[in-house]
């Protein structure tokens, strides 16, 4: 600290410390006839003498020594004491302290004379090694040191601010807000600011502030007390308390959302209230910070408007407001796998959010190879997630359980069903309800800042504070997590509910990975017919056909009314099935044989694998209605195209692997309905190469090998299907 500044810089800072220390002003004064740099009155009879200086002349340093011993002498002699200090830029003579220890006067570099009184180098050494808000690694909870993948933080404007435009503006007094949801970097973000400004050569350390370790306090000095006594440093409380005051330090205030409020209501002007009286503490920051630069971290969606925002946390429409991306890009993800752990892999399916990125690194290479080989990898890495998050909620306080954030986050899940999906709100009364029937108790104290800053949600718009799940992604998983449930405990509220809204296919996936093969679903759906809930009978239906079973038998289950988004007649015989009045958004038909079932005045969005109304199987009725046919890469359609038996070979394994619905094929099911042309050393080459260039993973299933496609190729498949005979794609020419 101080290389390269002015003797004008070093003497302010100077003055600035002395005058916060001994609360008095520090200004040049004549002594005894010598022109004194800084002279404080602490009392008529007290002084405190300041020389300063940014020279390398040791006879010149040598010489403000004895002016101080002068006026030192001079002072005694009237009667008056005083403490003397020399300050200088730098320490190259180490021979100058023992100077002007003889002489009874304390030497500092500008460096030691900020640590003596405001704890600067310490203070930035003990905070650098504690944690920083959520940048903890999730496993352990300890902080986060592995480096740091350089991201853009964005304003209203477009605007990108890195980590070291940040720490300017906050040097230039700018009051600033980031913005983001769960897991995007937020506390990262404050983490490395704090480093870039601790390299500064300013005496004064930025101070950073979990405000999750200040539940209840009102003041800024309250909040820094219990700030400093959990670093060690209570001793200098006092001094920095001023320091502060005199708008000497940034202050970067991490987690608004997770300051505790003391009450729940569902009356959302009630809970305004409440979030207005939980931030009295950030409010007196801002004013008290003496016009300092502050940076103030929250989630996105945690206050029902901008302007309630803005007004609870005491600042103005001249706070600049940036956003953390939701994701990284893929080459922010790449470069912060390859710098955090020994394996490249990332999953085509995988989110990027910088959370989830940190857990798959976290994991062992074992782990990762075996999630490469699962075939159900991402639907239990998806669990695995979806734990964490819940974890990481609880580490704001023990007291509040991991599962039971995990258990509201399902019900809502589930509950977000019984509305119109473009109308999906989920009101406070209906959070409130959701904590009461999974704890039996409402929502108080700890409790209602969990049920604020619900992972995975947001406000619906700027002016509500309603709810919903604001990643497709994530509410598709919790609602198949979330029926899994309903289904294996048979829950009988579930029987009445009126659900609108189907699983979707990723929903589907993760209840078809652990549906029970016995009668026990078919029992309970039956019981949800007879109360109303049709559509869990037709959600059931869906998945059933997604287990990869080669049978499927219905036991006579009919259903009138309800949605599917994904209706899997594929290489399965389906028994005593009869469907009607039923929405579907895509049936995929291929090799199905369809016995004792029937289908009739549905609506099809689009249907796969036929032409026409006339190729329809016989099972579906007159009255069935299809918005859309797609033949273009059938069995039936590809055993006409005039190509060899090979090239069919392979065009029949590329529609098989990369555009049927599903997440993999088992190996004996690639055979199937391919039989007239299908070539099996063709077929065994293709599959080496789909192997070796990564565009296939062969692992292990439940039953057998599967093939699991990596669905970046899914461009480069088209192209091949579209271009047939003129494609030069070096697995086209493989096939001859």
């Amino acid at each position: 600290m101080g290389d390269g500044l002015s003797w004008t810089n070093v003497e302010e800072q100077v003055r600035t410390i002395a005058e916060t220390v001994w609360s008095s002003p520090c200004k040049s004064e004549m002594i005894a006839g010598v022109q004194c740099d800084g002279v404080i009155h602490v009392r008529k009879d007290y002084l405190v003498l300041i020389e300063i200086s940014v020279r390398d002349d040791l006879a010149k340093l040598r010489e403000d020594v004895s002016k101080l011993v002068a006026m030192k002498s001079a002072l005694m002699s009237q009667g008056k004491y005083a403490e003397t200090y020399f300050v200088t830029s730098q320490d190259k003579h180490p021979s100058i302290t023992v100077t002007a220890d003889a002489a009874g006067i304390e030497f500092h570099t500008l460096e030691t004379f900020a640590s003596k009184f405001l704890a600067s180098k310490q203070y930035t050494h003990e905070r650098s090694s504690m944690p920083f808000g959520s940048a903890v690694v999730p496993q352990t909870g300890v902080s986060d040191q592995t480096p740091y993948t350089v991201i853009s933080y964005v304003d209203s404007k477009g605007k990108k601010y890195l980590v070291d435009d940040i720490a300017s503006a906050l040097k230039k007094k700018q009051r600033i807000i980031l913005l983001g949801e769960f897991g995007t970097g937020k506390s990262r973000c404050i983490k490395e600011t704090f480093a870039a400004l601790s390299d500064s050569t300013d005496a004064f350390a930025a101070v950073a502030i979990n405000l999750r370790d200040n539940w209840g306090y009102k003041r800024l000095d309250h909040m820094l007390r219990n700030h400093l006594d959990g670093l060690g440093l209570s001793d200098f409380a006092d001094n920095l308390v001023k320091s502060i005051r005199h708008g000497n330090h940034p202050v970067l205030l991490d987690g608004f959302d997770e300051i505790g409020s003391q009450s729940w209501s569902g009356n959302s002007a009630m809970l305004a209230e409440v979030r207005r009286k939980s931030l009295e503490g950030v409010r007196d920051a801002v004013e008290a910070s003496g016009g300092a630069g502050i940076l103030i971290t929250g989630r996105e969606h945690y206050f029902s408007t901008d302007k309630e925002m803005l007004d609870c946390l005491g600042l103005d429409d001249r706070a600049v407001v940036l956003r953390c991306p939701d994701e990284f890009t893929e080459a922010e993800a790449a470069e912060y796998i390859k710098a955090h752990s020994a394996s490249s892999f990332i999953p085509d399916w995988m989110p990027r959010k910088p959370l989830v990125c940190q857990l798959l690194v976290g994991l062992d290479i074992d782990e990762i190879e075996a999630l490469k080989v699962n075939a159900y990898g991402e639907l239990e890495f998806f669990e695995q997630v979806v734990d964490a998050v819940c974890r990481r909620e609880t580490r704001i306080n023990p007291s509040i359980d991991a599962d039971t954030v995990k258990s509201v986050l399902l019900h809502l899940a589930q509950q977000s069903r019984t509305q119109p999906a473009q109308a999906e709100r989920l009101t406070l009364p209906m959070i409130n309800e959701a904590f009461y029937s999974i704890t039996g108790y409402a929502p108080i104290d700890e409790s209602a800042i969990l049920l604020q800053r619900l992972p995975y949600l947001g406000r619906v718009g700027a002016e509500s504070s309603d709810r919903s799940f604001i990643d497709p992604y994530a509410r598709s998983g919790l609602r198949g997590l979330a029926i899994e449930q309903t289904f294996s405990t048979k829950n009988v509220d579930a029987t009445r509910e009126a659900w609108l809204q189907p699983l979707d296919d990723f929903g589907l996936r993760i209840w078809a990975r652990r549906l029970a093969r016995d009668q026990s679903p078919l029992k309970y759906v039956r019981q949800c017919l007879a109360h109303g809930n049709n559509q869990a009978g037709s959600d059931y239906v869906a998945a059933r056909l997604m287990t990869g079973d080669e049978l499927v038998d219905f036991e006579k289950l009919s259903l009138d009314d309800g949605e599917i988004s994904e209706l899997f007649f594929v290489d399965v015989t389906v028994r005593n099935l009869s469907l009607t009045n039923i929405h579907v958004a895509h049936l995929s038909i291929e090799n199905a044989r369809l016995e004792n079932v029937f289908i009739d005045n549905c609506v099809m969005d689009r249907v796969e694998g036929v032409s026409s109304q006339g190729k329809l199987p016989p099972s579906f009725g007159p009255k069935c209605q299809v918005e859309e046919y797609d033949s273009a890469l059938s069995s039936s359609r590809i055993s006409t195209l005039n190509l060899s038996d090979s090239q069919k070979t392979l065009l029949a394994l590329i529609k098989k692997l990369f555009f049927q619905p599903g997440s993999g094929r088992r190996e004996e099911a690639l055979l199937r309905g391919t039989e007239a042309y299908w070539v099996k050393a063709s077929a065994d080459g293709a599959l080496r190469y789909m192997e070796q260039e990564r565009m296939v993973r062969k692992v292990k299933g439940n039953d057998g090998w599967l093939y699991i496609p990596e669905r970046r190729h899914m461009k480069r498949m088209g192209l091949i299907v579209s271009e047939q005979k003129q494609s030069i794609d070096p697995l086209w020419l493989l096939a001859g």
